[in-house]
């Protein structure tokens, strides 16, 4: 489904309108690695994810999967650690 494409421009870092969806689905699953493995799933099974960018050689598009997957990955990582330190600076200004 190309749809998964044209979605990178949008934001969804804060988007919480999915939340009740995975955390049925973290709760039915019972766990991380099996919600992500539900997620990988349905792109595997239902969209040309793995496929890579037009154009793309046959073996390349795994590797671009798990490159977006990286990318996407150390943004929220990056996102959940600047929270952090916000939270620590804001815990040392009230201490003082």
């Amino acid at each position: 489904c190309s749809l998964l494409r044209n979605s990178a421009t949008m934001q969804f870092t804060d988007d919480e309108r999915f939340d009740g969806l995975y955390l049925n689905v973290a709760q039915t699953t019972r766990g991380i690695e099996p919600l992500l493995d539900t997620v990988f799933s349905f792109l595997r099974r239902k969209t040309d994810f793995f496929e890579g960018p037009p154009g793309s050689a046959p073996n390349e598009g795994s590797a671009a999967a798990v490159a977006k997957v990286n990318e996407v990955l150390d943004k929220h990582v990056r996102i959940y650690e600047e929270g952090r330190r916000r939270e620590a600076e804001q815990k040392r200004e009230k201490a003082k």
